[in-house]
């Protein structure tokens, strides 16, 4: 099965919406991944996460439930985290909850300019890219 990461959503819900196609409870799906089913819950629910433990949570649920996380193209877990790192800095440096951070980065091209130029934005420091990232999307229409 697969779980399609989308700009949209939140990591939690699409969690939630993957554990109830599933039939799990959150005590169920909370066990079977290593988590307290009081931690489940405040994911689904929008509780901020690091980068660091929405990357185990995924791969948990990919190698224990057989589930393969996938975008646009291929999941790339190195990528993935460099993503994450980025939209956590970003969200951190303008005082903003992740989930929308997130999807302002989405909505104005800045998580698609993070994936053209990963290779090259993950060689500067965490002020450069949220500096980039700033400029890509007031390029797009972004005003923050």
């Amino acid at each position: 099965m697969q779980m399609n990461v989308t700009g949209n959503k939140s990591l939690g819900s699409l969690i939630r919406e993957e554990r109830i196609k599933r039939g799990l409870t959150q005590a169920q799906l909370g066990k079977s991944i290593g988590l307290k089913s009081s931690r489940v819950s405040k994911i689904e629910h929008g509780a901020p996460i690091t980068p660091e433990v929405a990357s185990f949570i995924l791969g948990k649920m990919g190698s224990t439930l057989q589930i393969k996380v996938v975008g646009q193209e291929e999941y790339n877990p190195d990528e993935m985290t460099f993503i994450m790192s980025a939209v956590y800095h970003f969200a951190e440096k303008n005082r903003m909850p992740i989930d929308k951070a997130y999807n302002y980065l989405q909505t104005f091209k800045g998580i698609e300019f993070l994936q053209q130029f990963a290779d090259i934005e993950q060689t500067l420091g965490n002020d450069e890219i949220v500096n980039d990232l700033l400029r890509v999307c007031a390029n797009n229409g972004g005003n923050l």
